[in-house]
């Protein structure tokens, strides 16, 4: 039987993380619900070393799925090189966390989630891999940030970014194991430092996961040869339409995602509108069963502040660089 690994980052302290473990409660729900028994090797939670036994603890409540509860500080000390505030970016680390993820598996292919995410129609190995190739939402790169896609070209030491082109879409996403080992020979190589001090140092730029993976991978002419579109009558990874903004959420009919013709495999409600995980469990709790546990929410005031104060800093200094022309 084929089998995909799962990675899916974990904070429950920040800015908007202090509902992640009721969002991952509604992620697991639907995976218990439309995913095909056995799917996954292995499906691994990278955490904060001050978070790892809380999660654990919290992970009992998913343990019908092979959890492995990682500690980020025993895979990530190079983290620890960027001291200064405004260095660490959280946006940051779990795009790198997801890129490692060929350490933490076996398996050629993996689904990366975010606790935002969740599944809408059954699925098993044979939707996911199309003729040994991931299935891969593509969406114009205009669609994106096109300066996400101009700052992965540079570290890559890419001329152009070809934004008339499509390009992989976010989370949920399922990647290669070698087009991620790929990559990260290939920043090593332009940049003559380990792949993760690349990315680190460069924190005024906005390089994603996503736009590196694929910029390299067709740099590489190795796209197609590992990523596919949906098959006719297939649905696409993504729905049409998800919550990403908090004024959308009004208008949100989650009854749209379950609909035999809908055309997605997952949905999100972004983590960073501040919908609380109760109030997206009601709308959903019409299509599969959702029982959200008790958890401590981590509102830490100073930390937030801390946080703020860093994006603030980030932001100055991006304008002076602009003013200086760099």
């Amino acid at each position: 039987m084929t089998q995909i690994s799962a990675i899916l980052p974990i904070k429950t302290r920040g800015r908007h993380y202090a509902d992640n473990i009721g969002r991952c409660d509604i992620l697991f729900a639907s995976l218990r619900h439309f995913a095909a028994p056995d799917l996954f090797a292995r499906f691994v939670l990278i955490v904060p070393h001050d978070e790892v036994r809380e999660i654990q603890g919290y992970a009992k409540a998913w343990s019908d799925f092979p959890i492995e509860v990682v500690d980020e500080s025993l895979h990530m000390g190079v983290f620890a090189e960027f001291s200064q505030r405004h260095q660490i970016r959280n946006w940051h680390r779990q795009q790198i966390i997801k890129l490692y993820a060929p350490a933490l598996i076996d398996t050629e292919y993996f689904l990366v989630f975010d606790p935002d995410c969740f599944a809408t129609h059954p699925f098993s190995a044979d939707t996911l891999i199309v003729d040994g190739k991931a299935l891969t939402h593509y969406m114009p790169r205009t669609a994106d940030v096109p300066g996400y896609w101009a700052a992965s070209a540079k570290l890559l030491g890419i001329a152009d970014p070809h934004l008339e082109r499509d390009g992989i879409w976010m989370t949920p996403a399922i990647l290669s194991r070698t087009l991620c080992l790929n990559l990260q020979r290939r920043l090593q190589a332009v940049n003559g430092q380990d792949w993760r001090r690349v990315l680190l140092s460069h924190y005024m730029i906005d390089w994603t996961e996503y736009t590196l993976y694929w910029l390299n991978a067709e740099r590489e002419g190795l796209q197609d040869q590992y990523h596919t579109g949906p098959r006719p009558g297939q649905r696409a990874l993504h729905a049409d339409q998800s919550v990403w903004l908090a004024e959308q959420m009004q208008a949100w009919d989650a009854a749209r995602h379950f609909a035999p013709d809908s055309d997605g495999l997952f949905a999100v409600v972004q983590s960073n509108t501040y919908i609380s995980p109760q109030q997206v469990a009601r709308r959903l709790a019409p299509y599969f069963p959702i029982e959200i546990q008790p958890y401590e929410r981590h509102v830490d005031r100073a930390l937030k502040a801390a946080e703020l104060y860093s994006a603030v800093t980030r932001r100055a200094l991006k304008l002076l660089r602009r003013l200086r022309g760099l």
